[in-house]
């Protein structure tokens, strides 16, 4: 999680920032100023934490488990917790977002690589009961897709 500042900001002010930050990303011009301005303004760790969110709430979106998410996140179970109860208080737009990032194409691919990491946490869930799960996990054959 990020760091944020232990005192107290007057909410009118704060206001008033969200005010200003609204206001500049709405200036920016297309995906390449967008793009280096948070390159920029964000540091790395902000980066990574924002983009785990997302992915986050795509992944809760989608129905993927707690369990996945944080083979797939490194993620703690709480985290995911806390995350999943957020989510069920979100707008019908802020879900309609995380939709239509879902059906992107270029997302598409980055899900291929989320089920790839997935495989073998599903494959272990499954040996317990089936037999051919079980000897995929073990011979390692989901690696050589």
């Amino acid at each position: 999680m990020g760091r944020v500042s232990r005192k107290v900001i007057d909410k009118k002010l704060l206001d008033q920032l969200e005010d200003q930050f609204s206001f500049l990303i709405e200036s920016l011009n297309n995906r390449d100023e967008i793009n280096e301005f948070m390159n920029e303004f964000l540091t790395r760790e902000e980066k990574i934490m924002l983009g785990k969110r997302l992915i986050l709430y795509m992944m809760l979106y989608k129905g993927i488990t707690s369990k996945q998410i944080h083979n797939s996140l490194g993620m703690s179970l709480e985290t995911i917790h806390w995350y999943k109860q957020t989510y069920d208080g979100k707008s019908d737009l802020f879900r309609k977002n995380i939709e239509k990032l879902i059906g992107r194409e270029r997302t598409k691919e980055m899900w291929s690589e989320i089920e790839r990491i997935l495989e073998p946490v599903s494959l272990a869930l499954d040996s317990k009961t089936n037999m051919k799960a079980r000897h995929k996990l073990f011979s390692g054959d989901f690696w050589k897709k």
